[in-house]
């Protein structure tokens, strides 16, 4: 039997991130050991709707955590396609991700392919372990990538076949993961880190450029999580969202290239303003929320606590 997370932890998650003052696409997890399938698809459908109501110039979009990888049901897939198809929601699945039990991995994409769910609204998270096979079927059937070099570095999964990938056709965004696995939040360390990682695996300098990153880092995962009409760029109908970064503090020599020169030397170090919607949320890497000291505070209390709760970490 599975360990149900509560409703008021995932309705506090999904508070959190909008409390934050950032904008986000919800994914909620099926929990799809506990309870019957209409029972697992109400809980689902409870989260989505408490996301629903949040302003949507924050709350972008609902999504189920997909998590065939690790479900011991034989029907799995099939029951993420419902709760996509009840709902409305797209799927962010956690995929071909571990070095373990690889086989047994790649076998599990035939179950998402018979449940018919590849298409624009899945996501594949991670994608390491895959074959050509399994990447054509899925660029052909219309599926994207999310791309976490730093995460998968971090915790030794391997790297993506981006070159094979991207030939292929499919959609790529890249994102961080979380802090359970990339420890700083930064953008530039997870776009140098991707970028090094393909160019040792592929040994040629040009199979990943610095545009390319950036192009992956903004409007790519823009466009995989289906928001590219909102944000991912600075055009005229979409988020003033942007940041303010500064080359010369710390000076990092002269532009030879601006976009090179930012993905390659630049860093959290450079970062001086952070707009959300035209409305500073961080300067100077501390945040301007009211209810940042607050959380730091709730931090350093917590998380003590639970591992000596728990014991953790010995």
């Amino acid at each position: 039997m599975g360990r149900l997370r509560p409703l008021d932890h995932q309705v506090a998650q999904i508070d959190g991130k909008a409390d934050s003052g950032i904008r986000f696409v919800n994914a909620t997890g099926l929990d799809d050991s506990v309870g019957s399938d209409e029972a697992i698809l109400e809980r689902i459908g409870a989260a989505v709707a408490h996301a629903r109501a949040l302003p949507p110039d924050r709350m972008l979009g609902a999504a189920v955590m997909g998590a065939v990888q690790w479900s011991a049901r034989p029907d799995a897939a099939e029951l993420e396609v419902e709760a996509m198809r009840r709902f409305g929601l797209t799927n962010q699945a956690h995929f071909l991700e571990t070095r373990e039990q690889v086989e047994v991995q790649r076998a599990k994409f035939d179950l998402y392919v018979r449940a018919g769910a590849l298409g624009p609204d899945l996501v594949f998270g991670h994608f390491i372990q895959t074959t050509r096979e399994i990447i054509e079927t899925a660029a052909a059937g219309g599926s994207g990538m999310s791309w976490q070099p730093a995460s998968n570095g971090r915790l030794a999964s391997g790297v993506a076949d981006l070159p094979a990938i991207r030939a292929a056709g499919m959609t790529v965004g890249m994102g961080l993961d979380d802090q359970a696995c990339t420890d700083i939040a930064d953008p530039w360390q997870n776009m140098r880190m991707g970028m090094y990682l393909v160019r040792a695996q592929t040994g040629d300098p040009l199979s990943m450029m610095p545009e390319d990153v950036l192009e992956l880092h903004t409007r790519g995962s823009a466009k995989v999580l289906q928001v590219d009409d909102r944000v991912g760029s600075l055009e005229v109908g979409k988020f003033a969202d942007f940041v303010v970064v500064d080359p010369r503090s710390p000076d990092i020599g002269p532009l030879w290239n601006p976009v090179r020169s930012y993905v390659l030397a630049c860093g959290l170090r450079n970062l001086k303003r952070v707009y959300v919607g035209g409305v500073l949320q961080a300067q100077d890497g501390v945040s301007t929320n009211p209810l940042a000291p607050e959380a730091s505070a709730k931090l350093h209390e917590l998380l003590p606590a639970i591992e000596r709760e728990h014991r953790i970490l010995r």
